[in-house]
């Protein structure tokens, strides 16, 4: 899962964005370890979401090991610095959070391709939030489906 398809997920030079997630993730109170510093380079060198696995192999497979890797994230995702995107089956892939800068993706569910959709439009389902009294809202959504090379193939 993950497989880079040309479309920059985050944009923006990596060694910056790792700067701004070690100032996040300081100001959450979490401690800055050598492994915490290896996943946030592979986040923030990826121009698509990765899944555990990648994120392990990319981020030195020595440094930290799956448990740790789950936990970091999980840490990372309720500090805002990483959003996790749930993909079918129970998976998810992580990307660094880039404040600011929302989007969503299509993945394909034969090849694992990834692709940006540019549009978001969430804005009436979180109106019917907020006219529910709900506040701090957020929301997930990737569109899975079969891309136009394993649909033709």
């Amino acid at each position: 899962m993950g497989h880079d398809h040309g479309h920059d997920c985050c944009g923006g030079d990596a060694p910056a964005r790792v700067e701004q997630a070690l100032g996040r993730l300081r100001a959450s109170g979490l401690r800055v370890t050598e492994a915490r510093r290896a996943l946030l380079r592979a986040l923030a060198a990826s121009r698509v979401p990765l899944a555990v696995d990648e994120i392990h192999r990319r981020s030195g497979r020595g440094k930290a090991d799956r448990v740790t890797i789950y936990r970091s994230l999980e840490a990372f995702e309720q500090a805002g610095i990483v959003r996790r995107h749930p993909l079918e089956k129970g998976r998810s892939l992580y990307a660094l959070e880039t404040p600011g800068h929302h989007h969503h993706h299509l993945v394909c569910r034969a090849c694992g391709a990834i692709e940006r959709l540019e549009a978001c439009d969430a804005g009436p389902i979180e109106a019917g939030a907020r006219a529910k009294g709900y506040t701090r809202l957020t929301h997930v959504l990737e569109v899975h489906g079969l891309c136009p090379r394993c649909s033709h193939g």
